[in-house]
């Protein structure tokens, strides 16, 4: 991965809706996915706040909303947008119409220009992530930072899971390690602040059940007999912090 990202090679299947891969087919555990989401979205807002602190904050892939609503706990003013019609219904209810279905571009949220944008497991599954980055980098205002956060393809997760790593999925088109990971964002214009690695994320073993259930992943002997407890688990993905120029 020196040059341009990887293509996956077995990118074929349609993706699983959020609800059957994450186990929430019931507002009960659609309560514990929101607790989880948000947990893993307060520490990356945590880090995003250490360069911009508050303003108009965009969440590309918003789903149904719950990291804009841990941005609006920190002091962000939310804006969201997302493909499925089912969770923008679901994060309308709350943000109206700061959230909207459809892709960025100057027809979303006109004459907004956003002080952060986050990007949280998104960038790997568009067709042209250069193309996304250089919306990004338009929409941004001078200063804005954006956070990207991404499966790392030089992750120990990933060389010790070969190919049951849970980010060998159908709907990932493209992978980087940190290095390729810098390079495309300066070719967007953007000077890279840090690439984390080692993220851990929260998860409850029965949303690592039902994932792994969905698309084949690893899963650790007994996972499942710990139900609806709450763990924070080494994913193999990295956070890129950036700023415009």
């Amino acid at each position: 991965m020196s040059g341009a990202p990887a293509r996956c090679i077995a990118c074929a299947a349609e993706p699983a809706p959020l609800f059957q891969r994450g186990g929430a087919r019931d507002q009960a555990s659609l309560e514990r996915v929101r607790a989880i989401k948000q947990a893993s979205s307060r520490e990356l807002l945590a880090e995003l706040a250490r360069l911009r602190p508050g303003g108009r904050l965009l969440d590309l892939g918003c789903a149904m909303g719950f990291l804009l609503e841990a941005a609006e706990q920190a002091g962000f003013q939310g804006f969201g947008l997302d493909l499925n019609p089912e969770a923008v219904g679901i994060a309308k209810r709350r943000f109206g119409d700061r959230v909207a279905q459809g892709e960025l571009g100057e027809s979303a949220f006109p004459g907004v220009a956003f002080d952060a944008v986050t990007l949280i497991d998104v960038l790997e599954h568009v067709p042209d992530p250069a193309g996304l980055l250089a919306q990004v980098h338009r929409r941004l205002a001078p200063g804005g930072v954006l956070a990207a956060l991404l499966p790392n393809a030089a992750s120990l997760t990933s060389r010790l899971l070969g190919p049951r790593w849970p980010h060998y999925t159908p709907e990932h088109l493209f992978f980087w390690n940190p290095a390729a990971l810098r390079r495309q964002l300066a070719a967007a214009g953007f000077e890279v602040h840090e690439i984390r690695t080692g993220i851990r994320k929260t998860y409850t073993a029965e949303y690592l059940v039902a994932y792994a259930a969905v698309t084949g992943a690893w899963l650790p002997p007994g996972l499942r007999w710990l139900g609806s407890r709450q763990l924070r688990v080494p994913t193999g993905e990295m956070l890129a912090l950036a700023v415009r120029g």
